[in-house]
Formats: structure tokens, C-alpha cells, sequence
């Protein structure tokens, strides 16, 4: 890992056009934040639109990581979108799941400190989910060409994936845990749109760049 963090600082370095994705992904929290509450149907429509503009950036970036850092090919960039877009539902998924105990959680007569701690870890547990499925997502990008077809790179993704589960676990456990420390900083000294910057920014590299260059490296077991 120690050795990871230049290779994609340098590669980063040479990309400066890497900065319009998370500015793209700022500017669509704050289009979404403009939407009336109260509305019939926003609450829904809020959350779909966040779904689209979250895959779009991703995909944006993902493609000017792996390509020249300046231009983006059509086909190539809907061919991604494709691999970002397909495992969106088990994320919704996780949300079914999850609700009715969060709802149970909020009514019960438990102390704060306990339904508070569960909340954050299902919260944590709803960010790695979403890491983890952006990451097999950019594996199977790098991978793409070894597969007939979306559905047979997302399997090579989640093969590299579950071979190398301990990585991953590591690598987007701690950039859950930057991501949320560096937002309480942004929030504390500067309250705005830093926030909005690094909660978009950090995941990108950290559910992208990071295991696109470690798999091309050869840091990850081959599955």
C-alpha cells in the first residue's frame, strides 16, 4: 500500500482534467439540494437523479483515469457507465434491508449512545457496500476487454474482489474513515462547499484510482 500512494499520486499529477468529475458531482449535490422536500414524489425523484449524477461522475473519472487523462472515447465511456450502473440496485437493495431495523432503532427504548453507534455502523456499512461495488465496478473497467460482455467483466471484478478481500477491506475501510474526517474538518473550519468537494473526491480515488493501479501493478491475487 505504502508504495501504491505515489504511483497513483504521480499518475494523478499528470491528469489535471481528474478535477472535473468531483466538481461535476459538487455541482449536482447542490442542483439536487434546490429541489422542494415537500414536493410529491421529490423524495423519489431526489434519489434517482442522485443515483444518475453519482454514476456519471464516476464513470467521467473512472474513464479519464484509465485513458489519456484528457479525452473521453463515447463508446468506450457508455461501456463503463454500463459496469457502474448495473450493480446500482443491490445498493437499494442494502436500503430494504436495512430500513425496518433502522426504523426499529429510532422507536426503541434503547440509550443514545447505543442507537446512535448502530446507526453510524449501518451507515458505515451502506458506504463500504457502495465503495466496494465502485471498486469491482473499475476492476471490471480495467478488465473489460478479457470478457465477452458487462455481466462477465463484473465477474472478473468480483473475483478480484473476493480473492483479495483483505485489501479491500483495508483500503476502503480507511477511505471511509479519511472521507469522514476530513469532511468534519471542512465542516469545521471552512463550512461550504469544501465538504461537498471531499465527499465526492475522496471516493473516487479511493473506490477507483487505488484498485485500478493496484491490479495493474500486480499488487492484487488474480482470481
Amino acid at each position: 500500500m505504502g508504495r501504491l500512494l505515489p504511483e497513483v499520486r504521480d499518475r494523478a499529477l499528470k491528469r489535471p482534467w481528474l478535477l472535473v468529475p468531483p466538481l461535476l458531482g459538487l455541482l449536482g449535490q447542490n442542483v439536487l439540494g434546490l429541489l422542494s422536500p415537500g414536493a410529491p414524489g421529490a423524495m423519489a425523484l431526489k434519489t434517482v437523479l442522485s443515483a444518475l449524477f453519482t454514476v456519471a461522475v464516476t464513470t467521467l473519472f473512472a474513464e479519464l483515469w484509465l485513458g489519456d487523462g484528457k479525452s473521453v472515447v463515447p463508446g468506450r465511456l457508455v461501456e463503463t457507465g454500463t459496469l457502474f450502473i448495473l450493480p446500482y440496485p443491490l445498493l437499494l437493495v442494502f436500503g430494504v434491508m436495512t430500513t425496518p431495523f433502522v426504523y426499529w432503532l429510532l422507536r426503541a427504548d434503547v440509550p443514545q449512545f447505543v442507537s446512535l453507534g448502530a446507526l453510524y455502523v449501518v451507515l458505515g456499512a451502506g458506504k463500504l457496500t457502495a465503495f466496494a461495488l465502485g471498486a469491482m465496478s473499475a476492476v471490471a473497467a480495467a478488465r473489460r476487454r478479457e470478457s465477452a460482455g458487462a455481466l462477465g467483466a463484473l465477474l472478473l471484478g468480483a473475483r478480484v474482489l473476493w480473492a483479495n478481500l483483505g485489501f479491500f477491506f483495508l483500503l476502503l475501510g480507511g477511505c471511509w474513515l479519511f472521507q469522514e474526517a476530513c469532511v468534519f474538518l471542512a465542516r469545521s473550519l471552512a463550512p461550504g462547499l469544501l465538504g461537498g468537494f471531499f465527499t465526492t473526491v475522496i471516493p473516487l480515488f479511493g473506490a477507483v484510482a487505488f484498485p485500478v493501479e493496484a491490479w495493474r501493478s500486480g499488487r492484487l491475487r488474480k482470481a
